[in-house]
């Protein structure tokens, strides 16, 4: 008996480590990011512990990024006493209550000991410097910090990130790879993380934040477009069914699809019936110009269309094929103003890049209402310097989706209200689907008559003696029909002398034009981006637009790029 006893005491302490199971219920991680691109994290890790000798996680593909500051302690409150460089060979007994850094010569392992088996709440905090990375157009956070392959994958996780001021979608972009669970602003301006489903082996948590300039100034430098590093995070990645969603969901998901079909399939053969004559764009012809078929070339009309109103022109121009194209040409007509009437100045700056200028005391009386929407836009985008250059108008347009929406419903506000006052409108009133009087569809062909003046400008100095103090305004109504480019080099070849007719910079004649087309496009392609539903990896992905980085899931597959992670980590 005494024999007996003796054996089932020394096998005590295996029956002590079976009844232990590792795992990892929990890893909740706070990161606190600073004006100077350091992030102060803090991470939880509720575990239970069943071998080993202590506890590490992996930081690798650091680039700059500095560890610092590290700090580790129990659920007991003991503070652990830091070494600096971390022995991984020591004994359970001599890592009790210690922690350090371990390098690897592929960056750093944070380690700390686990001092006994069984259910431990590990809090460790470290700061890691210049973890925002400041790019070509935004800066960004692009870190893994849940690697894969660790030695028990957690159950859940969560991170909850917090910047020098709110965040939200008018500032920033979010992202998320690696696991299978959300990602999404709260209401205080934080950003959320968390898993959904456990962890499997090869989960981890990555997160790609893009963020406005202005927010942070951080020395580290990247000359790369934030274009570039999504792209390479974006690939293989993929937004799961959502089969266990509500009901609605699916119901919504369906909607979507067939918003897809009408958007990529229905809306471009309607297009091409209509540019063919065969579909009902005709009968809007006639609402608009009295005739169902326009012919192919018009009498010349000399005189301004609608006395030189651009908006009525745009509608007229933006609609000769029975339905509206889109083309915003009007923003390119408001900018030319704006240079006529030196409220703006284009110059261009020591490396060749065109930038406009704003001139404070300049008069704006001769505005209207969507020329002053565009003037404060312009002053928005142009930041804190005053000088707007055509990339950072792009910039600002992709990541201000609303107010560009708002934009152009002002300029359509503008176009029936302007219709309206000339007493020009016959029927249905509102934009998509005005129809004028006989007034209206007068002065309609006539500016289709001047378009054909503008189109034959060379030949005009054949045959007449042209007004050429008008030239100004020709070349701004030219950028509404879209063919200023063209009528500006005739003009050029008309009259060298050029610089004494047109109320605008004419040494780059062309580069004014150019430039000031682009601001119509830009708006165009902002416009169809916030108006046009985002769709992810195929398959619906729960409301929320996790692809286009405004929240929703996260992307099991995807993140390449990352800085901060690795491979491992947990018990060792």
């Amino acid at each position: 008996m005494k024999k007996l006893f003796l054996i089932l005491l020394a096998l005590l302490p295996a029956f002590c480590l079976y009844a232990y199971e590792p795992k990892v219920n929990d890893v909740n991680i706070h990161v606190s990011l600073s004006e100077d691109g350091t992030a102060r994290i803090v991470e939880i890790w509720d575990v239970v512990v069943a071998s080993g000798t202590e506890w590490y996680l992996v930081r690798e593909n650091l680039g700059d990024i500095k560890i610092q500051n590290l700090a580790v302690h129990d659920e007991t409150g003991t503070e652990f006493r830091n070494t600096g460089s971390w022995d991984v060979d020591r004994s359970l007994a001599q890592k009790a209550g210690q922690c350090g850094l371990h390098s690897t010569g592929s960056g750093y392992e944070i380690c700390w000991g686990v001092g006994s088996y069984g259910p431990h709440v590990f809090t460790v905090s470290y700061d890691m410097t210049n973890a925002v990375k400041s790019l070509n157009d935004y800066d960004m956070l692009h870190m893994q910090f849940i690697s894969d392959e660790l030695s028990s994958p957690p159950a859940h996780a969560s991170l909850t990130l917090s910047a020098p001021v709110a965040l939200g979608e008018e500032n920033s972009r979010i992202w998320a790879f690696g696991y299978e669970g959300t990602i999404n602003w709260q209401e205080d301006g934080t950003v959320l993380a968390k898993s959904t489903k456990s962890f499997i082996y090869d989960s981890s948590m990555i997160l790609l934040l893009r963020f406005d300039k202005g927010i942070f100034n951080s020395e580290s430098v990247r000359e790369k477009d934030f274009e570039e590093v999504l792209k390479k995070a974006q690939e293989g990645s993929f937004y799961p069914d959502e089969n266990d969603d509500p009901w609605y969901y699916s119901l919504l998901g369906f909607l979507m699809v067939l918003g897809m079909l009408w958007l990529f399939v229905w809306r471009p053969i309607k297009s091409f019936f209509k540019s063919m004559g065969i579909s009902g764009g005709r009968k809007r012809i006639k609402d608009i110009f009295g005739v169902k078929r326009l012919p192919s070339s018009f009498d010349w009309v000399r005189d301004l269309p609608f006395n030189g109103d651009i908006f009525r022109t745009y509608y007229i121009a933006s609609h000769v094929k029975g339905y509206d194209s889109g083309s915003y040409t009007v923003v390119s007509a408001m900018i030319l103003r704006m240079i006529m009437h030196r409220v703006i100045e284009m110059r261009t700056d020591v490396n060749g890049k065109r930038e406009f200028y704003f001139d404070e005391n300049a008069s704006i009386d001769y505005m209207d209402t969507a020329e002053r929407h565009l003037l404060s836009i312009l002053d928005q985008a142009s930041g804190q310097d005053g000088i707007l250059q055509e990339q950072e108008f792009k910039i600002w347009a992709n990541s201000h989706e609303s107010k560009v929406k708002s934009f152009v419903s002002a300029i359509k506000r503008e176009v029936t209200d302007s219709f309206s006052a000339a007493n020009m409108i016959g029927g249905r009133s509102s934009y998509e689907s005005l129809q004028l009087n006989d007034k209206g569809k007068r002065a309609a062909m006539d500016a289709l008559g001047f378009r054909q003046f503008l189109r034959d400008f060379t030949l005009v100095n054949e045959r007449y003696s042209v007004e050429v103090a008008l030239w100004g305004d020709y070349l701004v109504m030219a950028s509404v029909f879209g063919i200023a480019d063209k009528v500006a080099a005739e003009m050029k070849t008309m009259a060298p002398n050029l610089q004494n007719y047109i109320k605008m910079p004419v040494s780059d004649l062309t580069s004014v034009v150019v430039f000031s087309d682009s601001f119509g496009r830009i708006t165009r392609s902002a416009y169809i981006s916030a108006t046009t539903p985002s769709y992810s990896g195929g398959s619906y992905s729960g409301g929320g637009r996790s692809s286009g980085g405004f929240g929703g899931h996260s992307s099991y597959g995807g993140g390449g790029g990352f800085s901060g992670g690795g491979h491992g980590g947990g018990s060792r």
